[in-house]
């Protein structure tokens, strides 16, 4: 299993948290390419629809699931609330090739959390343990769980926690907020750190997520809280090399990032059709930030359509 192997080297594992609308294929190659964390994360699919889903949909559905070789180890990350739905993408995942698969019991938005799936599953512990058993029974990966400290209050992470620890879950990612929290606050890596000495009880490991913006700080959360590595999301937004210890890219580099990532994302979704470009603009407005004038470039890139009008706007500014 990948996990033990990244564990067993001693050092502090490092991954490209999963993110919806945010982690897709372009932007894990990005990533991969000029940071090379330990592991990637897909941003989730839900279990119900790869089970419904038929015909040109489908294949359009399965685009999230498209990744390039150099992301390994690449983790599938999916979500939902029935079982046997559950079963089924354990098994299409494992035929895809990827390295593990994680179940995703820490989103907040409403559209999730309120169909009991995501961070809603916190609130149904028995059905979360049985996803947990079935998606395990029904693949050779490993599975791993990434999820919240709590529904409403952080009071409720130790007894989530056993829960969890109960059926084994190859690793926990947790989230240091509350679903009701959203993304609000600051993480509560205190909070991480007392469920990491109940994943350790247990013979697990655990990566604290929250509010880690430069790699630098990964070694000192993982002292000072004990856990065994961490995920970095938002701070890797702009900043694909973040895990390869760039903290302030240059504008040159920022800008050159930009027009690959695009060039990348074109070759892989452009197949899908009218406004299949839109996307991609979030991240290229992260991209335009931290030097004069990116106000300005940020706009007209909102307005571009291609990769080659990305390239024309920025040629204006380099």
């Amino acid at each position: 299993m990948f996990w033990q192997d990244l564990f067993g080297r001693g050092l502090p594992v490092v991954g490209l948290s999963p993110m919806d609308g945010v982690t897709d294929a372009a932007f894990r190659y990005m990533v991969a390419k000029y940071g090379k964390p330990d592991v990637i994360f897909t941003e989730f699919v839900s279990v119900d629809a790869l089970h419904f889903t038929q015909g040109e949909r489908r294949e359009r559905l399965l685009q999230t699931f498209r990744f390039d070789p150099g992301e390994r180890p690449v983790v599938a990350q999916v979500f939902g609330r029935t079982p046997e739905l559950f079963a089924e993408a354990a098994e299409l995942i494992e035929d895809m090739g990827f390295d593990g698969i994680d179940i995703n019991m820490g989103c907040p938005a409403k559209k999730v959390s309120e169909q009991g799936a995501g961070a809603g599953l916190i609130r149904t512990p028995k059905l979360a343990q049985e996803i947990i058993r079935v998606t395990k029974a029904n693949t050779s990966l490993p599975v791993s769980v990434k999820t919240r400290i709590g529904v409403t209050d952080k009071t409720e992470m130790e007894e989530w926690m056993e829960t969890l620890m109960e059926v084994a879950p190859a690793v926990v990612s947790l989230h240091g907020r509350t679903l009701r929290q959203l993304y609000t606050g600051e993480a509560d890596w205190e909070t991480i750190a007392r469920a990491g000495e109940i994943v350790h009880h247990h013979g697990g490991y655990i990566l604290g997520n929250g509010d880690v913006k430069k790699i630098q700080d990964v070694r000192r959360k993982t002292l000072e809280y004990g856990v065994d590595g961490v995920l970095i999301g938002r701070g890797a937004e702009g900043n694909p090399g973040i895990f390869a210890g760039i903290k302030d890219p240059t504008k040159e580099q920022r800008l050159a990032w930009a027009v690959e990532h695009a060039r990348k994302f074109e070759e892989i979704f452009q197949n899908l059709g009218v406004n299949y470009f839109m996307p991609v603009r979030k991240h290229l407005a992260w991209y335009a930030h931290g030097f004069p004038g990116a106000g300005e470039l940020r706009q007209n890139l909102m307005m571009t359509n291609s990769a080659e009008e990305v390239a024309e706007v920025i040629a204006r500014v380099v």
